[in-house]
């Protein structure tokens, strides 16, 4: 007896796709079941088989024992159409069956049946990097106060996605980790449906629809204060006028493990913002795109300290006076001032046990001079070991210096000004 269908099953999650990472291939495979009745040992083979390919699924296994109820136990016509049947297969599965084929079914002498089937899977792989955590931003939430730049009422819903959206664009750059779609779930899922919904749709497109790639970490936090105002300064001296201005960007935030819930990092940024660095990504005579500007900045400023405390950034070269670096793209220029420390032991609290790091030792001062995509090139401007002798893959941290104003440049450039042994001051111009 051999009885064939062929039919496709699709899981849509409410999750991110990666469809150029997505590969298919099929895998034909035998598998047994039993069951009260014929269907039931079928259904249950056809369960084996996929989990043998794709893995279990136990909703799987209940909806088509419902499934079995439909159909009449001497094989005859299903009272469900087989439009219906694979729609009922959809629905219960989280694999791909392309075809199957009943090989054998026997009755038992418990008075069950036995079923043999032969079916052939579509399996999924995706090819993501293991080596990336895959990491998700929530749209922030926002107090209740309004947002104001120089006495304008600004949009807060807008200010939040731009802010969303710039944090996209920093986690990108830093190329450390898998960053997920959050905020076009409505899109995504739309087109899915609409490439589901045509008649062209090939059972490997199907299949690479169903793939949902989870977030190992998800960002979340609240925007509670932005301001900015500008001030006209008259100078008695010259008789000359300049504007001056300086904001306020407040903003708490955490990185919570999704698997545990556990908050691995968390922080209540209180950034203060010059008229200068809202000037050097405005480039509008007027600085018009102020709100704009502040959401790239404070974004900037929270990814950099989130890598320095998840993977701050390493040496993976010495040459002569030159060192080379695992970071690049916008999260660094030329002229960033960085502090050099060695790696020392591990220390680990004496009550939880945990590790709190490792001892940093300081033992130089580097400049980058060359900023490429993923990496960046930098020369040593000070060093009080020498870096060739200690170095070793992942031994040589680079730390951005400390900074007296919360409002500065956290990559601190060195001063050209120098100070004299006797007390006095040489300037660049001397």
């Amino acid at each position: 007896m051999i009885r064939t269908l062929t039919f496709a099953c699709l899981f849509i999650g409410l999750s991110s796709l990666c469809f150029s990472n997505v590969g298919v291939k099929y895998e034909t495979v035998e598998a047994k079941g039993w069951g009260a009745s014929e269907q039931d040992a079928i259904n249950a083979a056809i369960v084996e088989a996929l989990g043998r390919v794709n893995g279990k699924n136990i909703s799987a296994s209940n909806q088509l024992k419902s499934l079995s109820q439909s159909i009449n136990n001497n094989g005859q016509k299903s009272r469900m159409t087989q439009k219906e049947m694979q729609k009922a297969y959809a629905e219960a599965t989280n694999g791909m069956v392309a075809s199957y084929e009943v090989l054998d079914v026997q009755p038992t002498d418990g008075g069950q049946y036995q079923a043999l089937v032969r079916a052939e899977i579509l399996k999924v792989e995706v090819n993501l990097n293991d080596n990336r955590k895959r990491i998700g931003i929530v749209p922030f939430r926002l107090a209740g106060a309004d947002f104001w730049v120089n006495d304008r009422r600004i949009d807060k819903p807008q200010v939040n996605r731009i802010l969303s959206q710039s944090f996209v664009s920093q986690l990108v750059q830093t190329r450390k980790f898998t960053v997920l779609d959050r905020e076009y779930m409505s899109e995504i899922v739309g087109e899915k449906n609409r490439v589901l919904s045509g008649t062209n749709a090939s059972m490997e497109d199907i299949a690479r629809l169903g793939v949902e790639v989870s977030a190992d970490y998800l960002i979340v936090g609240s925007l509670e204060n932005v301001n900015f105002s500008t001030q006209t300064v008259h100078s008695k001296l010259t008789g000359s006028s300049s504007e001056v201005g300086e904001g306020n960007f407040e903003v708490s935030y955490r990185i919570i493990d999704i698997a545990t819930q556990q908050i691995k990092f968390a922080d209540f940024a209180r950034l203060q913002i010059s008229r200068d660095d809202i000037a050097q990504i405005d480039q509008s005579s007027r600085l018009e795109n102020v709100d704009s500007a502040m959401c790239e900045i404070a974004a900037e400023r929270i990814t950099q300290k989130i890598m320095g405390a998840i993977y701050p950034m390493l040496i993976t070269k010495v040459r002569g006076n030159s060192v080379y670096l695992n970071q690049g793209g916008d999260l660094l220029s030329a002229g960033d001032v960085f502090e050099v420390f060695e790696y020392g032991e591990r220390q680990i609290d004496p009550y939880t046990k945990e590790s709190l790091g490792r001892e940093e030792f300081y033992i130089g001062t580097i400049e980058v001079r060359r900023v490429n995509p993923k990496s960046a090139q930098a020369n040593i401007i000070e060093q009080e070991v020498e870096f060739a002798e200690v170095f070793a893959p992942k031994t040589l941290v680079c730390r951005a210096p400390a900074v007296s104003e919360p409002g500065s440049n956290p990559n601190w450039r060195k001063s050209s000004t120098q100070v004299q042994g006797n007390g006095g001051v040489k300037l660049p111009f001397d």
